[in-house]
């Protein structure tokens, strides 16, 4: 019995020990708890805001229908409608499918000679519907005439059946033929691209995943990587045929998948193409050798990128944490590429990921255009020599290779830290992410005022506290809390009163042409954040000043402390990021904080003017009026326009010139005093130096 209890005891021991060594490595937390919990939530979100908005705008755009023949009155009203705009198509029968296939009309209706006496004498009249089935526009066009036709039919067959009884072949009056003008292999080239793209990116990305891993923390694990840095190989060579090994495996992958995957669709889907009417449907093979060769920029990015991540990486399963989030980074935007209103524009073959998945499938289905291609190859070529160049930096530094472990307590023992780590901000962001989805949007459901209040203080400020507190950080150095001067006061006065205008009206009219936010949101709005039945003092508390407290507590203090370093007076600056790319990634993570896809670029500029006052002036203090004082002015303009509008709130596009003008003065003059304090760029928060 002894011998059993103390087998249960060391077994006991030994399951704490384990339990409570994962638990204490942040980087497992991160990916295992809080990464699912607020990266899920957070695409889903975005995602189904914008299919929401998507769906809304293609409901709203009308589809252009062109009539070949003379319409009888039934017809024509049955045809002209809020979604439907029929005109009139004078061209010969074998000109009409080429305007359909460019793109002048979305569908043709043919209406045969003497249909409405055909149907006087209750005869049967066969309208003839040319559509395109690879354009979704089409096939929304197609849908949109046979639901009026429907409608049409039914109500001839009730005029006709209330008349008197009659014939069963009455009761049938229209009908319909249907015919896809799109070729077979177009049909499967429009197949493969809405599935092929995605599946390729993410075979390429795990052909990537385990030789990086293999290739770096793997060697360090096996003791092999100091016996190759004793040779007499320069580190740029190491790393580069490294790299290149990586790949080359990465490429293989993903083009061995990528015909596999055509001939599992070419070989093994012919009965199901059968099913579906689709007679002779190829398989598109040079668009496919064109998307192979595409593939090869994007292997080059995704293997440069995990190389610089997996060197850090002390361990092959610390390593596998690390590449993780990042296999889920690339993996979600070539997912959102897929839905529908993407399409590959100058503008989206600058984003990674997202530019190549685009590419693909444009190049699988036949349509892809010169320039926003190039600029795609460019784009991602581009970004895997950036990421080569910061593998190659990791790789010259043995301390970063060769990292030690932080023994226990010794963060007890150290001085406290002027800025937290990178990692830690990351870490922070995540918790409270997960915090407000889980537990301070269901309380702000139940009720606004104390939900946000909890949210701002419980679920945003105290974690940024408690980090300070347990962190050993400097709370002056680590959030910016520096006395500023009068100059830097007064520019954020001037700059918070009028930028409220110029980004809730000027600005979101701009997003409101690309993304409209739904009038049921802008009711909603109105309904909650400018309610006049609440004393105005407490939306003033709960909705100006705790955000501007407790936000910028986070955004402005930990997380761009974390990720700008200021430098000293005359010494060369050490940050790790620079400060545009800082002023762009806080902004950034502002705006996904915020979860509302319509107020995505308002968001986005308020928190980079936000980043860049708190770093001229040295101080998170600016950065807290100016939030208090955009927010307090959109209240109170909301609140004086409930009752009419939601544009005067900032939500909408109303222009008013002399408004507008009054405001670039104000907030031009106060940034430009923002501007010239300049103490953070001179001589860096108060505090410790950095060692």
């Amino acid at each position: 019995m002894s011998g059993e209890r103390s087998t249960r005891a060391i077994a006991w021991l030994v399951y704490r020990k384990e339990l409570r060594e994962t638990l204490r490595d942040r980087r497992t937390l991160l990916v295992m708890v809080l990464l699912p919990l607020a990266l899920y939530p957070l695409v889903g979100v975005g995602v189904s805001q914008w299919v929401g908005a998507q769906q809304a705008a293609r409901e709203e755009q009308p589809s252009r229908i062109g009539i070949a023949g003379r319409p009888w009155p039934a017809l024509a009203t049955a045809l002209a409608g809020k979604t439907l705009r029929s005109s009139e198509l004078a061209r010969p029968p074998a000109e009409r499918e080429h305007a359909l296939r460019a793109g002048a009309v979305d569908a043709v209706l043919t209406v045969p000679e003497g249909a409405e006496a055909r149907l006087a004498a209750e005869g049967t009249v066969e309208l003839a519907l040319l559509y395109d089935e690879t354009r979704e526009s089409s096939s929304l066009a197609r849908q949109r005439v046979l639901d009026a036709l429907a409608r049409l039919e039914k109500q001839i067959r009730a005029e006709r059946l209330k008349a008197r009884s009659l014939p069963p072949s009455l009761i049938a009056p229209l009908k319909t033929v249907e015919r896809s003008t799109a070729r077979p292999r177009e049909v499967g080239a429009h197949l493969l691209s809405g599935v092929l793209p995605m599946l390729v990116v993410l075979m390429v990305l795990l052909g990537a995943f385990y030789p990086a891993i293999d290739l770096t923390a793997g060697e360090k694990e096996r003791g092999t990587l100091e016996t190759l840095f004793t040779t007499p190989v320069p580190r740029g060579a190491l790393v580069a045929g490294k790299f290149l090994a990586v790949a080359t495996i990465a490429t293989l992958t993903g083009i061995l998948n990528l015909g596999s995957l055509g001939l599992t669709v070419g070989l093994g889907f012919g009965a199901a193409f059968k099913a579906a009417g689709i007679t002779g449907a190829l398989i598109p093979w040079s668009a496919l050798a064109l998307t192979a060769l595409a593939l090869v920029p994007s292997a080059l990015f995704f293997s440069a990128v995990m190389v610089a991540v997996a060197a850090i990486a002390r361990s092959f399963k610390e390593a596998q944490n690390l590449l993780t989030p990042v296999y889920l980074v690339c993996v979600l935007p070539a997912m959102v590429a897929q839905l529908p209103g993407f399409s590959l524009t100058p503008l989206t073959a600058l984003v990674p990921v997202v530019n190549i998945s685009l590419l693909a499938r444009d190049l699988i289905a036949g349509k892809a255009q010169l320039l926003p291609a190039t600029l795609a190859l460019v784009a991602t070529l581009a970004y895997a020599l950036v990421a080569l160049r910061i593998a190659g930096r990791i790789w010259q530094s043995e301390r970063m290779l060769f990292a030690p472990e932080q023994r226990p307590g010794a963060a007890r023992r150290a001085p406290l830290r002027p800025r937290p780590l990178p990692a830690e901000a990351a870490f922070l962001l995540l918790l409270v992410m997960a915090l407000i989805l889980l537990v301070g949007n269901p309380l702000q459901a139940r009720g606004l005022v104390s939900g946000i209040l909890v949210t701002e203080w419980g679920l945003i400020a105290l974690p940024v506290i408690a980090l300070v507190r347990f962190g050993r950080l400097e709370p002056g150095a680590a959030l910016g809390l520096r006395v500023p001067s009068p100059r830097a006061l007064l520019g954020a006065l001037l700059a918070g009163a009028s930028a409220w205008y110029l980004v809730g009206v000027l600005v979101e009219s701009v997003q409101q042409r690309v993304l409209p936010i739904p009038r049921e949101l802008l009711d909603e709005i109105r309904k909650t954040l400018f309610s006049v039945e609440r004393p105005l003092a407490v939306d003033l508390f709960a909705l100006a000043l705790s955000p501007a407290i407790c936000e910028e507590l986070l955004f402005r203090g930990v997380l761009l402390r974390a990720s700008w370093r200021p430098s000293a007076a005359g010494a060369r600056a050490a940050s790790p990021l620079a400060t545009p790319a800082a002023v762009v990634l806080n902004g950034l993570l502002f705006a996904l904080f915020h979860l509302s896809i319509y107020r995505l670029l308002p968001t986005f500029l308020l928190g980079a003017v936000l980043a860049l006052t708190a770093m001229r002036t040295g101080s998170i203090l600016p950065a807290m009026l100016f939030h208090l004082l955009n927010n307090a002015a959109a209240i109170l303009a909301g609140r004086q326009a409930s009752g009419v509008s939601l544009e005067a709130a900032g939500l909408g596009s109303s222009f008013s010139l002399p408004l507008a003008a009054g405001a670039a003065a104000l907030f031009a003059t106060g940034m430009a005093l923002l501007w010239r304090s300049g103490e953070g760029l001179r001589s860096g928060p108060a505090g410790p130096r950095d060692p």
